[in-house]
């Protein structure tokens, strides 16, 4: 009996250690298909639809999604199901279902989504804490994030909570605790709070300078303070220094206004500011397409959506990393009416860089495949784009709202743009199993040579807000999809 025990103990043991010992390959058998993502963490496909499980076998994330991506530094994982973006957690489980058009990363505690092209923001429980119902959101800064709703703008708290109805046509950065706001083309100021501490009933207001700051009305330079209450004025220039009536308050002293040509001084107790006195019209067409500009790319089918054709699941993008760069160093003008209205040509170059979600060259059918370089079946890709170079020549109608210097002026413009692409390369990182490595392939890569699109901007000052779209598909007949790029970006301008 005493035998019989020992022996039935031994067998215990040695079927435990055979269980700790059990590779991984032996719990994933189970599944038509996996990948090791990271150290102990497999990608795994079941009747074509692809989950998570680590080493032991347990379910990250289950076998219902079109894709899955390799999880990042805090351990969340994207997923994909019918075009649509979700979010689970490594220990968590589901953040998000895969019901918005993209997820961002996570910055101070917080990640941008878009849900019908709305954008919101929630926290990395997954609570949504600004919801998704407005077309542009900034990233937080000093607890507020600026917002656009209905073409307006406002600031919303990092907690979701309305700072500032998105009611302005622009609300600009806080300086010493007041920010300028524009709405009905008139200027005031809030305070950190969002209220209207000086309504904006003023033709343009320059930033708070310790207590006070100076305001334009009618062509009269006003002194207010933070309140909004008047200090002093001065109607017309004067070569000699002046003093600006008191308003009957004791506590203030008066100020000095010195008006020379091109700027105008204000002193207080020996400190003030200067600033730019009046512009004189200008008689000639300043248009705004010299500069330097960034943008994100994207493309749409046929129907405008932005969904990609069966076997060209792998051009989806990691949107984030697929931007576009322009350089236009020099513009000409043509003026067509007054000064407001002309024509604004020029020359430059434009990078675009198609950044793919690509895990692997198996996901990639034909003739997609003919466009990388040739790495092996089971190489894991860490990253995989398409880059193409044009020489781009626009011409563009500008439409400015204001008579005097260019970089005080909004203003809209809309026009066509030619290219001729110069380069076109795509590039794989990948390891199979050797260490990293980098593959380039160069050739035309199914792209024609030529493309025409249209241009619209949106701006003011040297600042704009562009978009662009080509009508003709991207790729030549039978070389690739039938889908159409755009980009959406900002240009800073220069002269």
């Amino acid at each position: 009996m005493k035998r019989a025990v020992i022996f039935l103990l031994m067998v215990l043991v040695v079927t435990s250690v055979r269980g700790q010992n059990e590779s991984p390959d032996s719990v994933l058998q189970k599944y038509d298909r996996f990948w090791e993502m990271s150290s102990g963490l497999f990608r795994v496909m079941e009747e074509g639809q692809v989950g998570v499980v680590d080493k032991n076998g347990r379910i990250v994330v289950p076998c219902r999604f079109d894709q899955v991506w390799t999880p990042n530094k805090d351990n969340y994982i994207r997923v994909l199901l019918n075009m649509k973006t979700g979010l689970y957690h490594i220990e968590k489980g589901i953040i998000l279902p895969a019901e918005y058009d993209q997820i961002w990363e996570f910055e101070n505690g917080l990640a941008k989504v878009m849900k019908n092209r709305k954008f919101g923001f929630v926290d990395m429980e997954g609570l949504m804490v600004v919801p998704c119902e407005y077309q542009h959101v900034w990233a937080p800064h000093d607890g507020r994030i600026k917002v656009i709703k209905d073409g307006m703008t406002g600031f919303v708290a990092a907690d979701g909570q309305i700072i500032a109805p998105p009611v302005y046509q622009d609300i600009q950065p806080f300086r010493n605790g007041r920010a300028r706001i524009i709405r009905g083309g008139k200027m005031g100021f809030i305070d950190e709070q969002g209220n209207e501490v000086i309504p904006p009933i003023y033709d343009e207001v320059l930033p708070f300078e310790g207590d006070t700051t100076v305001v334009t009305s009618d062509d009269e330079y006003l002194v207010i303070d933070r309140e909004g209450r008047m200090i002093g004025v001065t109607h017309k220039p004067r070569e000699e220094a002046s003093q600006i009536s008191d308003t009957g308050e004791e506590e203030l002293q008066q100020y000095r206004v010195k008006i020379e040509k091109d700027y105008i001084d204000i002193r207080h107790n020996g400190e003030g500011i200067s600033f730019p006195g009046k512009e004189k019209k200008r008689r000639y067409f300043d248009g705004h397409l010299a500069g330097v500009g960034i943008a994100l790319n994207g493309y749409l089918d046929a129907d405008l959506q932005e969904e990609l054709p069966a076997g060209y699941e792998f051009m989806s993008l990691n949107q984030t990393k697929s931007v576009e760069v322009s350089i236009y160093p020099v513009s000409e003008n043509i003026r067509l009416l007054g000064n407001w209205f002309g024509l604004t040509t020029g020359i430059g170059l434009q990078y675009n860089n198609y950044r793919f979600n690509l895990d692997n060259i198996s996901e990639v059918d034909e003739p997609g495949q003919e466009w990388f370089p040739e790495v092996g079946s089971e190489a894991s890709i860490s990253k995989s784009k398409l880059m193409m170079m044009h020489v781009n020549v626009p011409l563009m109608a500008e439409l400015q709202f204001s008579n005097r210097s260019r970089h005080n002026s909004l203003y809209l413009s809309g026009g066509v743009v030619g290219g001729v692409r110069l380069q076109t390369h795509t590039k794989l990182v990948f390891d199979d199993g050797n260490g990293e490595e980098k593959k380039k392939k160069r050739g035309d890569m199914g792209l024609p040579t030529f493309r025409y699109g249209f241009m619209a901007k949106a701006g003011y000052g040297d600042f704009s807000l562009y978009a662009t779209y080509y009508p003709e598909p991207m790729f030549k007949t039978g070389e690739g999809p039938e889908i159409y790029p755009f980009s959406v970006g900002v240009m800073f301008h220069f002269d």
